[in-house]
């Protein structure tokens, strides 16, 4: 294979002209949510005042009674939104696919959301998923729409409104089109017979030939392109359209003795969208156990997009670190452990895990777990471990429902029945919550998340009770990504996003232990290999929270409490993440698919309805930040090509400089900050988490003396060669911190 890169010019980014519509849930934002992160949720104002006898920019918190110099600057931001909504990155990607095939068993289970849309989700898009066995779209197809993908196999049988659809609704508006694996009933006629010719025309808009040549076999065939994971030729066929524009790019040439200096592009991007036809592009695997990506998806994606220096939502990042998230299933709560015979495993992983590492936990309980009687009066010894538990002021309150329903669609459960309760979806949803709520959560604290047991695929009503009764919800999208499951193609996308676009699943962030243990006294203790998993989900691109997702039973055996507390001492101690609760990540990934839009700007990005999404991501991005005309930052970090702004609040405004003017800001943070002021100088916040703290100021001159203030204790510290100045802030608590220059 030639490593060559084909093609005159790459495409540029277009912009899309419509407006992507701020979707809700609609509910009441849950209570607890904020979580460790809630914090760094504030509104950045766009005035400025004096203190001290310098300049600074007021950060006004969400909920508190705004001056009206920020109601002022808040009102321009909004009349400037306006203005600019014509600039508006349109962020939806509609994807069709086809079940004539094959039926997905599960609506998780078809080839977009297990292969396309994580990337998309990492580049920012919000994908909505549609079988052309259904009928047209929904109406409001074409709204914030930016794409429209199709992702067919050699099916025939052309639903009598597709073409019709792509030619009269889809051309018109001048969105962005891929086509995807290949062309599956776009290739024949309505007698379903094979006809190119509608094809042929489809693709001469964009500067391409098409025709129905296929040869198999790798011999006699020059391949030029740029392997991915795997070496696609022993699968190798001539196929594929002829480039005729200059402003395409193709990702893949062939050519064959055959046919001397015809030239196939098999894969190709353009102002257009782009192609990528198998095998070319990704071998889907058999049983989810063989994926590889022959391109790598994520530069195609955001060249077919059109998505060069656009910036993305950032869900999985706060103040420049990679999340890290601790959270249990209730399995195993009641259960004994030979940790300390005699004793539950909740009392073991309590004194053992909960109570000794300073580090946020999502707990959760199985209700039949700890009772035989729904409406126990007096509570059972398990129960009382359960209050115990929950007492600890570093937990978020979880549920694992009533009955631990193993598979949501057939009715089928781990617990069979319980005294008093009738079983249902939503039952185990709303009356687990109530249980929790009543008789184990303690005063002025409430169940904060619903993470779903078994095959973790409720139906729909279940995902809406969870929202109505004000909870997060995850669980689900588990996957490994090691030696046996070696590819990009096995991470999960953020979540399961149901049809009607307001309804979301938040998946996990890795594997748990069952995927390497077993129940109870399988390999005891090889849940240690998920550090594998999370550490290629998180290197060159974080694709995933570092996380930790492990059961009751983890306490049961010794060798399993030491494998789980190797992670934990790795990935929420050692090493640079942001330690959070589990309702924080679900919060981010909410609001980073259904809520924030990005306008662009004469000179930079503005970020509108971020709410709880924390971070903006921008790959790419090497142009220095004008502080001076930015507002709603708190600062920004530079990793492996990307640009991380850690936003100040829901709304925010990047603007670039063409020589660098450096300004104190917070380069990063493993935790939340409040009450940020950048000053000329300096700056100032008060820094809260139940996990030690640690944050890098930057900005300064290299080497300048460099005055740090954490509640009244001052010290001088030279600033490093790069201008920065890590404080360590000291354990659990809430502290005011100051970092300044010495002498200004």
């Amino acid at each position: 294979v030639d490593h060559h890169e084909v093609g005159a010019r790459r495409a540029q980014p277009r912009r899309g002209a419509g407006l992507l519509e701020a979707l809700e849930l609609d509910r009441p934002a849950p209570d607890g949510g904020e979580g460790v992160a809630g914090a760094c949720l504030r509104r950045g104002g766009a005035g400025a005042e004096e203190r001290d006898g310098e300049e600074t920019h007021p950060l006004t918190s969400i909920g508190q009674s705004a001056d009206k110099g920020s109601v002022r600057s808040l009102a321009i931001l909004l009349v400037l939104g306006a203005a600019a909504a014509a600039q508006e990155e349109p962020r939806r990607v509609l994807a069709l696919f086809d079940t004539k095939a094959a039926k997905p068993e599960l609506d998780t289970e078809d080839p977009v959301h297990q292969l396309l849309e994580m990337p998309l989700n990492h580049l920012g898009m919000v994908v909505r998923r549609h079988d052309i066995r259904e009928g047209p779209p929904p109406a409001d197809w074409h709204e914030g729409l930016r794409a429209v993908l199709t992702y067919l196999d050699g099916t025939d049988d052309p639903p009598a409104w597709l073409w019709p659809w792509l030619e009269d609704e889809v051309a018109p508006r001048g969105v962005r089109v891929i086509h995807f694996a290949d062309y599956g009933p776009l290739a024949f006629d309505a007698g379903n017979k094979p006809d190119p010719t509608r094809l042929k025309r489809w693709f001469a808009r964009f500067g391409l030939e098409h025709d129905e040549i296929f040869l198999e076999g790798p011999l006699g065939l020059t391949i030029r392109m740029d392997v991915h994971e795997a070496d696609p030729r022993p699968k190798a066929v001539y196929r594929g359209p002829r480039n005729l524009a200059e402003s395409n790019r193709a990702w893949v040439e062939l050519e064959t003795v055959h046919r001397p200096g015809d030239v196939r592009c098999p894969v190709v991007t353009g102002p257009w969208g782009g192609l990528a036809l198998n095998p070319w592009v990704v071998d889907a695997g058999d049983a989810n156990d063989n994926r590889r990506w022959y391109i790598d998806p994520f530069p195609f994606f955001r060249a077919a997009l059109g998505l060069e220096g656009v910036p993305a939502p950032e869900p999985r990042v706060l103040n420049g670190r990679r999340m890290f998230i601790a959270h249990i299933d209730g399995d195993g709560f009641e259960s004994l452990s030979t940790v300390r015979p005699g004793s539950s495993c909740g009392r073991v992983m309590l004194d053992e895990v909960l109570a000794r590492y300073e580090l946020p936990f999502t707990v959760s309980i199985i209700v039949a777990g700890l009772t035989r009687d729904y409406a126990v009066a007096e509570p059972t010894p398990r129960m009382r471990e359960a209050q115990e538990t929950f007492r600890l002021p570093n937990l978020e309150i979880a549920s694992h429902t009533v009955l631990h329903p193993l598979y949501w669609g057939k009715d089928t459960r781990w617990y069979k029945e319980l005294d008093n309760y009738a079983y249902s979806a939503v039952a185990e949803v709303t009356e687990s919550i109530r249980f929790i709520d009543e008789r184990l959560a303690p005063e002025g604290r409430r169940c904060a998340v619903l993470l779903w047991s078994g095959d973790a695929t409720p139906p729909k009503a279940a995902v809406e009770a969870a929202a109505a009764a004000g909870n997060w919800n995850m669980n689900a999208g588990v996957f490994r990504w090691d030696a046996g499951t070696d590819s990009v193609a096995f991470v999960s996308p953020w979540g399961r996003l149901f049809p009607d676009m307001k309804t979301l699943q938040v998946y996990a962030g890795a594997a748990n232990e069952n995927d390497f243990d077993g129940f109870y006294d399988t390999m005891p203790g090889a849940f240690a290999h998920i550090d594998t998993t999370i550490e290629r989900a998180g290197t060159p691109r974080i694709l995933k929270p570092a996380n930790v997702y492990f059961h009751y039973y983890s306490a049961e055996r010794p060798a399993r409490l030491a494998a789980l507390k190797k992670l934990l001492d790795r990935w929420g101690l050692k090493e640079e993440t942001s330690p959070v609760f589990a309702g924080t990540y679900c919060a981010a990934v909410h609001d980073a698919l259904l809520k924030c839009r990005i306008v662009r700007t004469e000179r930079g990005w503005r970020f509108l309805d971020f709410g709880r999404c924390p971070s903006a991501r921008i790959d790419g991005e090497a142009r220095p930040i004008d502080w001076a005309k930015s507002h709603g930052l708190l600062g920004a970090h530079r990793r492996n090509g990307s640009l991380y702004l850690h936003l100040n609040g829901p709304d925010a405004e990047v603007v670039f400089a063409d020589a660098p003017a450096p300004r104190p800001h917070v380069e990063q943070a493993n935790h939340a900050l409040r009450d940020v002021m950048l000053l000329d100088h300096g700056l100032r916040c008060t820094s809260s988490s139940v996990a030690r703290r640690v944050l890098v100021a930057a900005g300064f001159p290299p080497g300048a003396q460099v005055t740090v203030q954490v509640d009244g204790d001052t010290r001088t510290v030279a600033a490093d060669e790069r201008g920065r100045v890590p404080v360590e802030i000291g354990g659990p608590g809430t502290s005011s911190v100051a970092v300044q220059l010495a002498t200004p």
